[in-house]
């Protein structure tokens, strides 16, 4: 694989990045806008500055688009950017007629789309729903449970949200001056603003960040970084493609122990390769567990006890960070490591009670395992959102923040603590939560407290239309690229 098409991919990932930036963080400061609590120049600032702050806060997001929503034996670099360019031509025409549609859903959309053209037409190319080991308990992912039901879900929870903060706003504010009333809100706005800033950094700058790190693993394992030069070295992801092929053929079934403990050698000896890290425990403890099953009791104890030292030694490390420790925010910020140990214990139990192959199925485990988001992809893809909100937005901001229902600073805050609290919780637990469904539904139910004709109900459902033709309609321009490519021969 040339080295131009990873630039060629991580270019339309920017791009992406930055039309989400005039259009999805438009949503974002819509309301302070709105409410002329903030000059449209100063509410860029803020929005730029918290979105920096929310995109280096977690990575959960980033890790079900990198690895949870479709199988990566069907993604190649050029694929991923049919389904960014399928975001984008959806984006770009709502963006047009001043819709605040998702661009969350329409990179989802696009991404399952293309997945499908490149699998030619196979259902299991997109992991619709899955039961996973983690940490030694059982959680479901897969689009169902991180898209379409936090999809069908949040703007119920905004909506109510907003109509029972706003509602407790009018009893609490009942006997309160008007002005004093416009005055304070007018200053809590700028804190309810930034967090919503920062919110939807840590929801939404980190689905970009997820597709550049999933088409640069993808380029990784394929050995397509082998001759990379050092000036590109940090492109290569810890997947090396000997590791891929040891994970692949432990997947297969009737292996000899000698087969098994070839492979457990390769984990062994890539994971000394790397520095400390989730790759590194992972492949030594699928090594270790390889060995086991081999017989090499000596060989799994001495790769067991280098697994559990990594893993001890990622927590120290840990520990010393001061970004976990502050308050309310300290716990987002904080990395979540994987017990191996117990994760593919795990795993081996439920695949024995399922009658499946207990080492195919802890070698698949490992084998889907994501790397978490290098520090520079967080910090381009967090100041090119930055700069796409300075370029414009505004039609999508006069649409929110004036059109739907006329907003004062306290319904202004309203709106933006909900939406804000909603995409904080969703965002820590890596769903794929809309900025544009929570902060529109959070402003509908404010309105609707205020006075249910204070809505704009003709413009509410043109809204509505655009959020349930987002998936499919992304969905078939990113197949439409796939097959286009395939017709130059570009994809295979």
């Amino acid at each position: 694989m040339s080295l131009w098409i990873i630039f060629f991919v991580i270019f339309v990932a920017l791009a992406f990045e930055y039309i989400n930036g005039f259009h999805d963080t438009a949503n974002s400061i819509a309301t302070v806008v709105g409410t002329k609590v903030l000059t449209p120049r100063q509410a860029i600032a803020l929005a730029a500055v918290t979105n920096l702050f929310g995109a280096l806060a977690g990575h959960a997001v980033a890790k079900t688009v990198s690895s949870g929503l479709v199988d990566s034996a069907f993604m190649s670099p050029l694929v991923i950017a049919c389904a960014l360019l399928g975001g984008i031509v959806w984006n770009l025409i709502t963006w047009w007629f001043g819709l605040p549609s998702s661009s969350t859903h329409a990179l989802v959309g696009g991404i399952c789309g293309a997945a499908y053209a490149s699998s030619g037409h196979q259902a299991n190319a997109i992991i619709w729903s899955v039961e996973k080991i983690k940490d030694g308990k059982v959680v479901m992912e897969g689009v169902l449970h991180k898209v379409v039901i936090p999809m069908l879900s949040s703007p119920v929870i905004g909506f109510v949200g907003g109509f029972l903060v706003m509602g407790l706003f009018y009893f609490l504010l009942r006997n309160a001056r008007p002005r004093f009333v416009t005055r304070f809100f007018g200053k809590a706005q700028i804190v309810s603003a930034a967090y919503m800033g920062f919110a939807h950094g840590l929801a939404d700058a980190q689905k970009t960040m997820g597709v550049i790190t999933l088409a640069l693993v993808t380029a990784t394992a394929a050995g397509s970084f082998e001759a990379l030069p050092s000036w590109c070295s940090f492109l290569k992801m810890d997947k090396t493609q000997a590791a891929e092929i040891a994970l692949l053929n432990l997947q297969k079934k009737d292996l000899t122990p000698a087969e098994i403990t070839q492979s457990a050698q390769v984990l062994e000896s890539e994971a000394q390769k790397l520095k400390n890290g989730e790759f590194r425990e992972a492949f030594l403890t699928m090594a270790a567990t390889s060995y086991r099953v081999a017989g090499a009791t000596d060989e799994s104890a001495r790769a067991m006890r280098s697994a559990q030292a990594t893993h001890e030694a990622l927590l120290d490390r840990e520990s010393k960070r001061l970004l976990p420790k502050i308050p309310v925010i300290g716990s987002m910020m904080a990395a979540k490591f994987t017990d191996w140990k117990k994760s593919i214990d795990g795993e081996w139990s439920a695949a024995e009670k399922a009658g499946k192959t207990p080492l195919v199925a802890t070698a698949k485990k490992v084998d889907e395992l994501s790397p978490d988001v290098p520090t520079w992809i967080k910090f381009i893809c967090a100041l090119t959102m930055a700069a796409g909100t300075a370029a414009g937005g505004w039609k999508i901001i006069k649409t929110l923040g004036h059109k739907m229902v006329k907003l004062q600073p306290v319904h202004g805050f309203a709106a933006e603590t909900t939406a804000a609290t909603l995409l904080a919780v969703t965002g820590s637990l890596g769903m794929t939560v809309s900025t544009t469904h929570s902060i529109t539904t959070s402003i509908m139910g404010v309105g609707c407290a205020k006075r249910f004709s204070a809505l704009n109900l003709s413009l509410v459902k043109r809204i509505i239309w655009a959020w349930v033709l987002t998936l499919p309609a992304a969905g078939i321009v990113g197949y439409a690229m796939v097959r286009l490519f395939q017709a130059f021969h570009w994809v295979p």
